[in-house]
């Protein structure tokens, strides 16, 4: 479905080019918005003194809103244009930011998450419906899987490295980290607010619940394809999640910095790797992730072991490279499948299983810990996704999926 052209307005729209970065400009900052409080979680736990295993529920709360969003929110945009869930999905994450921002207490830097997991699942799938529909060519499936990816995973990494220097050596450190996302956030939606519509409206903005239905044509390479971004965003979401305490507890680096760097250190890997090796084909792209996240695993189990910060951070970039790789590959199937018709609900699909991925193995890190250990549910988290990875490599080396095979 292209840009209606023709949409009335009383204020001129953007052209579809300055909409189509506009649009990417929106995924980036609403994922940087939900990752800035991420590097401030210690600075949080300090302040009201909760465990490890509190600090990745804060972490993970989100993920709530997310699927409250998914279900009852993402695709919706099908049916009601993609300007009517954006736009709210927007404030929300305003929001969001500035409960956070003014917390007083745990309860309410959880409502905040909340709110941004809302935003984040209403926000980044209508997004990335929206990037296909204004790209120029209907068809250029690895360009908008590109775009989209290199998105999400700048505001992955630019939420904690700004917040973290922010902390670390500006004013009011769980304060202005704020006010930087809110000011990008106000930008994005001054543009957002001048886009296009790119769907016929033809339903009501009625918020109910939805099932997420997956063609059964598709489903075959869209659990695959779901398998894969889980397993990246297992190593990712739990180094977002944790990376504070991998910096303190793993490495005794006390600072919020160090903290926001090493997560922005494996997404800028990631970003880097979608970039320099964006010729390989989409299966191709999944299986060298793949292969470089088991690779970085085994990295990270000896880092573990010697206690070196050094292999601890090289592990860190080989498993940005793999994360970068597994995704968009991933991504790039999952558009390419997508019905036209269908296609915000699929995203959906695609985006539930990226925030479960991303938080459940954190929160489990972050649970067991209390039971064996941080040291010890870190080393258990590793081999367990080393397995997930090179159960995946099989899982794609023997499929004859047409679409994957493309």
């Amino acid at each position: 479905m292209r840009v209606d052209e023709r949409s009335s307005s009383l204020v001129k729209s953007l052209p579809s080019n300055a909409a189509f970065w506009f649009v990417a400009a929106a995924i980036a900052i609403v994922v940087l918005g939900a990752n800035t409080p991420i590097p401030l979680f210690t600075v949080y736990q300090a302040q009201w003194h909760f465990s490890t295993g509190l600090l990745t529920i804060v972490y993970a709360v989100y993920t709530a809103g997310v699927v409250a969003a998914v279900f009852g929110i993402g695709p919706l945009s099908d049916t009601v244009g993609r300007k009517r869930v954006l736009i709210p999905a927007l404030v929300t994450m305003a929001a969001g930011l500035c409960a956070c921002m003014l917390a007083p207490n745990v309860t309410v830097l959880i409502i905040g998450r909340i709110l941004q997991g809302v935003a984040i699942g209403a926000g980044t799938t209508t997004a990335v419906a929206a990037l296909g529909e204004f790209h120029p060519d209907g068809e250029a499936h690895a360009q908008v899987a590109l775009v989209a990816t290199a998105a999400t995973v700048v505001g992955l990494a630019g939420g904690p490295l700004v917040a973290g220097l922010l902390a670390q050596f500006g004013p009011w450190p769980t304060v202005l980290p704020y006010v930087v996302s809110l000011a990008l956030l106000a930008v994005v939606l001054a543009g957002i607010w001048l886009m296009p519509e790119t769907v016929a409206v033809n339903g009501p903005m009625r918020l109910q619940p939805r099932s997420i239905l997956i063609p059964a044509e598709i489903r075959r390479p869209f659990f695959l394809a779901t398998y894969v971004e889980m397993t990246a965003y297992a190593v990712a979401g739990t180094f977002a999640g944790l990376g504070g305490s991998f910096t303190r507890d793993l490495l005794h680096i006390e600072s919020h910095a160090a903290a926001g760097l090493l997560v922005a250190l494996l997404f800028f890997a990631s970003t880097a790797a979608q970039v320099l090796l964006r010729s390989l084909s989409l299966k191709r792209s999944m299986l060298v992730g793949l292969a470089l996240l088991a690779a970085g695993l085994l990295a990270l189990l000896g880092a573990l072991v010697s206690g070196s910060a050094i292999v601890f951070f090289s592990a860190t970039v080989i498993l940005g490279f793999g994360h970068g790789l597994a995704y968009v590959g991933s991504q790039e199937l999952t558009d390419r499948i997508a019905p036209p018709a269908r296609r915000a609900e699929v995203l959906s699909g695609f985006a539930l299983g990226l925030y479960l991925g991303a938080t459940l193995p954190s929160l489990l890190v972050g649970l067991g810990a209390a039971a064996i250990g941080f040291y010890g549910a870190t080393f258990a988290f590793v081999c367990a996704v080393f397995a997930l990875a090179v159960a995946g490599i099989a899982w794609l080396s023997l499929t004859r999926e047409k679409a994957v095979a493309a």
